[in-house]
Formats: structure tokens, C-alpha cells, sequence
């Protein structure tokens, strides 16, 4: 095995056990740059598997929904926390946490794109959920399902590609 193929499996094994420490809640110490790493590689995962077919728009909302998540109360606060919260108990918040999808091949050319718009993200989370393409949303779903959520007090508010976004329902303005 030559030493750059070496230098990827040891980053893949430590992004890893740095995203299941993230995701799984332990309290193990983590370097700030393995934890910049986990949280770059949950969030390219989360964008990839949930909508890469659907380019930089999709792969946007996917992100204002996750990051909104992490800044609201109910929710983890961190990126690997939301995106695989449930996983363990399979009541996956994201299908393709709980689906099996993360273990089949990747699409070089989009997986690139969704690490690429991954770091972008992150970088300005605040900008992200300014453009608040999503209009509020914290959950999503495809067009091909119909969870009922407006039975759960959510209300729909953009479609974007094959996606439906969702938020609670806002209280109406007296008058």
C-alpha cells in the first residue's frame, strides 16, 4: 500500500471515530480540526445522500434545515448530532442514516460537489440560513412520500427538485 493511500485510510479512520463520537454523544475529546473534519464529512454526507441529484439548490435547503435544527431547541447542536440523530435507535431523522445508503459507492463527481458546498456551508452557516430558501423549514421530504405533518402542526412551505420543506406552524397575527 503506497503512503498517500496510507494517509487515507488513517483520515477516513479518524473521521470516523471522531463523527460516531459526534453523532453517538460520547464525551471522548476531540481536536478542534477532527472535529471540523467529522462535522464536514456529516454534512457532505447528509447533502450527498439527500440530495446531490438535485445540484447546489437542494444541496443548499438540505443545509439551512440542518443548520436551522442545530439552532433550535429540540434539536442537537452540532452538524453530526442532527444528521444522525436516531440512528442508533433506527427512527433515523434522515433516511439514509438508518437505510444502509452510506455504505454503497459514491458518485466521485457529486460526492466532490456535496464536500466542496459542505465546507462553503460551514464556513457561513449565518449566511446560509439568510437566504432562507426553505422559508423557515426544519424537516423535509420527498415528493414521493406523505408523512403528515400538517396533523403534526407543520405546515409546508417551498418545494425545492423532488423535496417538500415543512415548519411549525406560525401563530397568526391578531387583529
Amino acid at each position: 500500500m503506497g503512503k498517500s493511500a496510507k494517509h487515507v485510510l488513517i483520515r477516513l479512520a479518524v473521521a470516523i471515530i471522531a463523527a460516531t463520537a459526534l453523532a453517538g454523544g460520547a464525551r471522548a475529546e476531540v481536536s478542534p480540526e477532527i472535529r471540523a473534519y467529522a462535522e464536514r464529512k456529516c454534512l457532505a454526507e447528509a447533502l450527498y445522500f439527500e440530495s446531490a441529484a438535485e445540484g447546489e439548490p437542494g444541496m443548499r435547503a438540505v443545509a439551512e434545515v440542518i443548520f436551522r435544527r442545530m439552532r433550535s431547541p429540540g434539536y442537537p447542536g452540532t452538524v453530526c448530532k442532527v444528521v444522525y440523530q436516531g440512528e442508533f435507535d433506527e427512527v433515523c431523522q434522515f433516511s439514509f442514516a438508518c437505510d444502509g445508503a452510506r455504505r454503497r459507492p459514491r458518485g466521485r463527481i457529486l460526492w466532490r460537489q456535496a464536500w466542496t458546498l459542505a465546507g462553503q456551508y460551514l464556513a457561513d452557516i449565518s449566511g446560509v440560513l439568510s437566504r432562507d430558501t426553505t422559508q423557515g423549514a426544519t424537516h423535509f421530504h420527498t415528493v414521493d412520500v406523505n408523512p403528515g405533518w400538517d396533523a403534526l402542526g407543520l405546515e409546508k412551505t417551498v418545494t425545492i427538485g423532488r423535496h417538500i420543506f415543512w415548519r411549525p406552524k406560525r401563530e397568526a397575527a391578531p387583529q
